[in-house]
């Protein structure tokens, strides 16, 4: 699992529309969220994925057809896997809740799970078919073993 429900955060109130974290101040922070405690727990997530002003990725993790390097789409939920719908991302909990940003402030919820959310896409962490890199700040190389490299940042 990548995280516990502990290290999430619950309760924080740093992903407010006001802060200036991510995106910017005015701008949604849930991929900015999950980014985070992604890469706080050693899962590897592009800055893309944080920074970007919606709506260019918000809808990246919820659409099984966009790749994301080392995240395999998978159809049973497991905690510390992502769950989108509908271009909000959540962590993974439990076999029924799931933490993201609610109107500012990080909560526990049955997002993803709700009656209505069928179609919602997880995602897990599959590193072995990733290797990174840090190669400066802000910036991390990574290739697949396609032999592909791209760096970010």
């Amino acid at each position: 699992a990548v995280v516990s429900t502990q290290s999430t955060g619950v309760g924080s109130h740093d992903y407010g529309l006001e802060k200036e974290k991510g995106p910017g101040v005015g701008q949604p922070k849930h991929n900015t969220f999950v980014g985070e405690v992604c890469l706080s727990a050693g899962a590897y997530v592009s800055r893309r994925m944080i920074n970007e002003i919606p709506p260019q990725c918000t809808g990246d993790w919820s659409d099984r057809g966009t790749t994301i390097p080392g995240w395999n789409v998978v159809v049973y939920p497991q905690p510390g896997d992502i769950i989108a719908y509908n271009g909000v991302p959540a962590v993974v909990t439990s076999s029924n809740t799931s933490v993201t940003v609610v109107d500012g402030v990080v909560r526990e919820t049955n997002w993803g799970f709700r009656l209505g959310h069928e179609n919602a896409v997880v995602r897990r962490f599959m590193p072995k078919n990733i290797q990174v890199n840090i190669v400066g700040p802000k910036r991390v190389r990574f290739s697949q073993r396609s032999g592909d490299t791209v760096t970010t940042g």
